[in-house]
């Protein structure tokens, strides 16, 4: 498991173009926010292996596409504050878990940096912008903390829904 926090501006700060695509993301449907989500791997450093499992790092994918994804949007009545998350489940694809064991056994000689973009489809939600991004370098997962154990999630009403 993999976790990773961004703070996304507040919509009032973001340029129009991206503002647009934000908004028809969080108050999409399932389907379309797996056709929006796109990941973008770019490995900076790693043996030969990996760059031919991982790619060159010049084209995005459609994460929905490829792995299932779920989607929590909320907003923390504490603070008044949107609370967006994305948990991508990269087991349940044969290929993406194939390329995952081929970085897992390299990720002490690995540098490699995750690019996440929503998908603009009209001219004026051009040109894509880097909603979030993250790397890694040289992660010792051994020494990595287990995350704690799930709650159980059969009660979550906001699974799959914009926000409330």
């Amino acid at each position: 498991n993999l976790v990773a926090y961004f703070k996304v501006p507040d919509v009032s700060e973001m340029k129009q173009s991206v503002r647009k695509v934000w908004e028809r993301f969080l108050n999409g449907d399932q389907a379309f926010r797996d056709s929006q989500l796109k990941m973008l791997p770019v490995l900076q450093d790693g043996p030969w292996i990996v760059q031919k499992a991982v790619g060159p790092g010049n084209a995005p994918a459609l994460l929905g596409k490829v792995v299932p994804c779920q989607y929590y949007f909320r907003v923390d009545p504490s603070t008044e504050k949107s609370i967006s998350e994305v948990d991508i489940h990269i087991s349940g694809s044969k290929v993406a878990s194939a390329i995952l064991n081929v970085v897992r056994g390299h990720t002490k000689g690995l540098r490699i940096a995750f690019a996440f973009i929503l998908e603009g489809k009209e001219v004026d939600e051009l040109p894509e912008t880097v909603l979030c991004a993250f790397a890694l370098n040289k992660l010792e997962i051994e020494l990595c903390q287990p995350l704690p154990p799930m709650p159980d999630e059969e009660d979550d009403d906001n699974v799959g829904s914009g926000m409330d």
